[in-house]
């Protein structure tokens, strides 16, 4: 798969590589926060600058597969970080709201990352960071409907 003379072979190969370390990283401080894993606080994340959302939106915001994030869904209630309850409009859709020990789980998974971020920017300036978010963006954005 690797060909050592194109360059996007490279970056998709340094892609994962990060990924790996971030998640395990990530685990690592979401853990001392009470949850398992980042992309419980993605959805946290969500949930709190959003609002009430359904399964579907939390899918589309965050590229989980639907029965990924019903597992991740139900565990967050668990654990009493998320409420679920049925739309007032359609009872078919269930809906996720934020608690206030979510919040707080939230608030103290980023106290912990903004640590790991200082480390992982350390050489880049903000207009690197802007930049380097700006082609992660346009990668996401291509290969979001890829089957």
């Amino acid at each position: 798969m690797l060909k050592k003379d194109d360059p996007s072979e490279e970056v998709i190969i340094n892609a994962f590589r990060t990924s790996t370390l971030l998640e395990r990283i990530s685990r690592n401080l979401v853990s001392k926060a009470g949850l398992t894993s980042l992309h419980q606080c993605v959805i946290l994340e969500n949930l709190l600058n959003s609002g009430d959302l359904s399964l579907k939106d939390l899918v589309e915001k965050t590229s989980v597969t639907k029965q990924n994030m019903t597992g991740m869904v139900d565990r967050l209630r668990q654990n009493g970080f998320v409420t679920t309850f049925d739309s007032p409009q359609d009872r078919r859709i269930t809906l996720v709201r934020i608690t206030n020990k979510g919040k707080q789980a939230l608030s103290d998974a980023n106290d912990l990352s903004a640590q790991s971020n200082k480390v992982a920017f350390k050489s880049f300036g903000q207009e690197d960071i802007i930049a380097f978010n700006n082609y992660l963006e346009l990668m996401i954005s291509n290969l979001i409907d890829f089957k």
